[in-house]
Order: C-alpha cells, then sequence, then structure tokens
C-alpha cells in the first residue's frame, strides 16, 4: 500500500473490503496514459489515474480478473496499490529529450483473490 506521504495532498483513499485469506495474489504492473488522467490537481490526477472508465487501475484489473479468473466462479478480489512511478524521459545531457514513447504513469499493483 502507498504511504500517506506518498499520497498527493487532498486524495482520500477509496473503502476497499481487504482479507488475509487470498487463494492467488499476482502482481502486475498497469500504464495509465497521463494525457488522459491528468489534472492540474494532484489529488484529482490520483482519483483519476484509479478510477478512469477507460484505463484506469480499476478497470484494468476487472479486466484482468474477468480474463484470468473464471466468471462463472464465486469469490472476492481487490488490488492494492504498491508502486507508482512515470515513464517520462530524462532530459539530462546524453540521453534522448524526446521519444515516441507516450508518457505514463506505472502502477505496480497486488491483486488479491479469493475463491469460495
Amino acid at each position: 500500500m502507498l504511504s500517506a506521504a506518498q499520497l498527493p495532498s487532498g486524495y482520500t483513499r477509496p473503502a476497499v473490503t481487504t482479507f488475509s485469506d487470498h487463494k492467488y495474489l499476482r502482481q502486475h504492473k498497469l500504464s495509465v496514459l497521463k494525457a488522459t488522467v491528468h489534472n492540474a490537481d494532484p489529488a484529482i490526477t490520483m482519483a483519476n489515474i484509479i478510477s478512469n472508465g477507460t484505463i484506469g487501475v480499476t478497470k484494468q484489473v476487472s479486466d484482468i480478473i474477468a480474463a484470468d479468473f473464471l466468471t462463472a466462479a464465486t469469490g472476492n478480489a481487490y488490488a492494492d496499490i504498491v508502486g507508482l512511478e512515470n515513464n517520462f524521459q530524462s532530459m539530462l545531457a546524453g540521453t534522448p529529450a524526446l521519444t515516441d514513447a507516450a508518457p505514463s504513469y506505472i502502477v505496480t499493483v497486488n491483486i488479491y483473490v479469493k475463491t469460495t
């Protein structure tokens, strides 16, 4: 889980029901396009990274669970963000200033799944 110091001022964590008796644990690095979620207010950017209906973390995790686990099985799942970085290019001497990679936030999540 990201520490309070890593979260933007004014951001409130969403309420998530967790459990410790998970059957599966997977770690994924998800890419969220900066142009789609960025806002001048960092707290809004963080909320958008999580909840954007097209490329947000919640959407991507839901897609992963639907693809990797039986949709007919009864179970619960939740994801925990454990890392947040970006792929913005360095402007240091000796490195290319511009590349063709779209600026993105890279979110590392642990996905916990419990089947019943």
